[in-house]
């Protein structure tokens, strides 16, 4: 117990650390976001249009209106981008620098995390709640607590999976001398299997058992799916219950590569 509460109060420091840095760049925020919510508008645009001359699509305009809207929020909410900076700390030898300091070097990257997501929060959100008052006549919002809660939850729970996943890959550069190619074929997959190029209702029907229980679906559409309100009440558990697996799996998975790898790691690049 005491060690946790020694992690916590250094995350805690660090990532207040992390804010005081990156809050220099307050513009580029900005305009990263601003470009950030760019494609789901457009996609949004084109999918209203498309139904608007009379294309028959499984869902409605108010659930394409309230995924698209939702999108570039749930994407940057549970982004992770450690696999490239950890993989080359392994690769150089500088993770060798972290492990003779109190702090785990998992910390480090995890305060780094929460610190880009607050700032990206802040330039963020007031975008979203324009896109949410021009598009509100259109919009699918839960009547009561409850979904936004569940959304809560499978938001961090998302962000969770992700970097999980991230540690995993960038794991391999233990053995591997560049992780490049894997990790972006990752974010290739992710993109398409999350929802994040096209919503995961609008798949064939014949991928729709693969589709709906891939893990990449639970670190974007899922939470989206939520509030859009397309998940029944046996759904929603389901779901949750599989997404809480998957980080299980993941975390378990990544925790063994990350231990092995490092009984094996010995800095020779630096």
């Amino acid at each position: 117990m005491s060690a946790l509460v020694r992690n916590l109060r250094v995350l805690r420091r660090m990532t207040a650390a992390e804010i005081a840095q990156q809050s220099v760049y307050r513009g580029a925020w900005i305009i990263f976001m601003a470009a950030n919510i760019c494609v789901p508008i457009i996609s949004l645009l084109i999918w209203r249009t498309a139904i608007a001359t009379g294309a028959q699509l499984p869902v409605d305009e108010s659930y394409l209106t309230t995924y698209f809207v939702l999108l570039s929020f749930v994407t940057m909410a549970t982004s992770s981008w450690m696999t490239g900076f950890l993989a080359d700390d392994i690769r150089l030898g500088k993770l060798s620098s972290w492990m003779v300091r109190p702090a785990s070097l998992l910390i480090g990257f995890v305060a780094n995390n929460l610190s880009e997501k607050f700032l990206k929060v802040i330039a963020l959100v007031p975008m979203i709640g324009v896109l949410w008052w021009i598009f509100r006549d259109s919009m699918s919002i839960p009547a009561g607590p409850g979904r936004w809660a569940l959304f809560a939850v499978s938001l961090v729970l998302g962000a969770i999976l992700v970097f999980t996943i991230d540690i995993l890959i960038a794991s391999l550069a233990f053995w591997m001398d560049d992780v490049t190619a894997l990790a972006q074929a990752r974010l290739i997959i992710a993109g398409v299997l999350s929802g994040a190029v096209v919503p995961l209702a609008l798949m064939p029907e014949w991928s729709r058992g693969f589709v709906d229980h891939q893990p990449f679906r639970f670190t974007v559409s899922f939470p989206v799916e939520i509030v859009a309100g397309s998940l029944s009440g046996t759904d929603l558990l389901v779901g949750l219950a599989i997404q809480f697996g998957y980080v299980v799996v993941f975390g378990v998975l990544a925790r063994l590569v990350w231990s092995v790898g490092i009984r094996a790691y010995s800095a020779v690049g630096a």
